[in-house]
């Protein structure tokens, strides 16, 4: 009997294992915390002409971006913004705000402004432009959302932090080209905050899935991807948590991609793809387009 159980409990062990095993290997997905250095794509925007808008580049992105703790159902990333800048991001998500009128620092949290993501945004910004300083071929699309009570009073102290690093900040409304952005933090608009460049939603998915992209790429080509910035937000479910929802997402765009390179008849830009638990090799994709 005891030698049945423990039969009964390698098998189970065994099994435990290989599922836990095989969990990071979905095509686009990663859930691995760790890097290897051959990974990194650090200046890969070296080689993009000088007079490329922005907003003609297909760049790799993450949604919620520095969303790394709360839980299984509020975690979005598995690596840290260093580790995202070495291995080629150039679009980061973040959400931000204060909890009492009387605070200076404007905090990061999750998109539900429930976690605390143990960074500040002046923090981000001074380690954005520390690896700019260090890489001076890239530049960084930021994007960033204000929550919370008093959003007048974290816009002003968001205004305030963009005139510390004024010289390194692009806020205006026209796209630069990489001639103006390299080296800087392009700002995005958003609904409270105006200051930054414009940009629309590439509608890409409906109901959570791709649906007809190289058409609607033909349709956005010549009135957006040259004049304003794409963005297409993989997001979340209702229904799953954030790693569960990109094992599916991740693999339609993996799978896109790799369609996208070999058949496109050059129909535009692919724009800012962000997305949850990205795989190092379909960042690398994104970039090789």
């Amino acid at each position: 009997l005891v030698v049945m159980e423990k039969s009964i409990l390698q098998i189970f062990l065994s099994s435990f294992f290989l599922i836990t095993s095989c969990s990071g290997s979905w095509p686009g997905f990663n859930e691995n915390p760790d890097l290897d250095p051959r990974s990194y794509n650090l200046d890969w925007m070296k080689s993009i002409p000088e007079e490329t808008p922005l907003s003609a580049i297909s760049i790799p992105g993450t949604h919620e971006s520095l969303t790394l703790y709360g839980g299984p159902l509020a975690i979005c990333q598995v690596w840290n913004l260093t580790q995202q800048l070495n291995v080629g991001v150039r679009y980061f998500d973040l959400h931000a705000g204060i909890w009492l009128p009387t605070q200076k620092n404007v905090y990061i949290r999750d998109s539900h402004w429930m976690f605390w993501q143990h960074t500040e945004l002046h923090n981000v910004l001074r380690d954005i432009l520390d690896f700019l300083r260090d890489h001076k071929s890239e530049t960084v699309i930021l994007k960033v959302t204000l929550h919370g009570l008093y959003k007048k009073k974290v816009a002003q102290l968001t205004k305030e932090l963009i005139d510390n690093f004024r010289n390194k900040i692009w806020t205006k409304t026209m796209t630069p080209n990489m001639k103006d952005a390299r080296g800087n933090i392009v700002f995005l608009q958003t609904d409270v905050f105006h200051a930054g460049t414009e940009n629309h939603d590439s509608r890409f998915f409906e109901r959570n899935r791709l649906k007809n992209v190289e058409e609607r790429l033909k349709q956005i080509k010549s009135h957006i991807c040259e004049h304003h910035i794409v963005v297409t937000e993989t997001s979340t479910s209702l229904f799953n948590s954030p790693k569960t929802f990109a094992q599916n997402v991740n693999k339609w765009l993996y799978n896109f991609v790799e369609r996208h390179k070999k058949i496109s008849k050059n129909y535009g830009c692919l724009g800012v793809i962000s997305m949850n638990f990205p795989s190092t090799q379909l960042i690398k994709n994104i970039i090789q387009l």
